[in-house]
């Protein structure tokens, strides 16, 4: 039986440490991790919210009839630009939705911003008209994870 406590004590005294657990974070970390039900349409609006703010922090310039625009950082939102004047590999629905916008460009129709589920589920694409000097020039594709959208929506 004292052998039995020692080693308990043992035990004990070696997975003890005096490192501080940081509760909040791991409570944070636990949260994240609870199954959340988020319907179509909060997808939709975040997506369509988080598009509209990273496609206002978008620059493009004419330079000699090129279009040239910069990029916003981000870990795991892809952001590209796609100018009605140059070759571009989009397909499938993404093709589709460019030539949208530069039918509605050609015919001086305005584009608003506009979100699509992709075929492949993990993403979401949000695009809207890259506009220059006041004239639409292109379109802009930001896809977006739906991990990063439904952990945003909780928030």
């Amino acid at each position: 039986m004292k052998k039995l406590s020692i080693v308990i004590l043992a035990l004990l005294a070696f997975n003890c440490s005096n490192q501080k657990v940081d509760t909040k974070k791991a409570l944070q970390d636990m949260k994240s991790q609870e199954i959340q039900v988020v319907s179509d349409v909060q997808i939709i609006e975040k997506a369509k919210e988080i598009g509209d703010s990273i496609s206002a922090k978008l620059k493009v310039n004419l330079e000699e009839e090129k279009v040239v625009w910069t990029a916003v950082e981000s870990a795991d939102i892809e952001v590209k630009g796609f100018a009605f004047n140059e070759e571009n590999s989009l397909e499938g629905k993404g093709k589709a939705i460019y030539e949208a916008y530069q039918y509605n460009s050609k015919n001086d129709i305005k584009s608003p911003g506009n979100v699509q589920f992709m075929e492949d589920t993990q993403f979401v694409l949000y695009s809207s008209a890259m506009v220059a000097e006041g004239k639409e020039v292109g379109m802009w594709y930001i896809k977006i994870p739906r991990k990063t959208i439904v952990l945003s929506v909780s928030q």
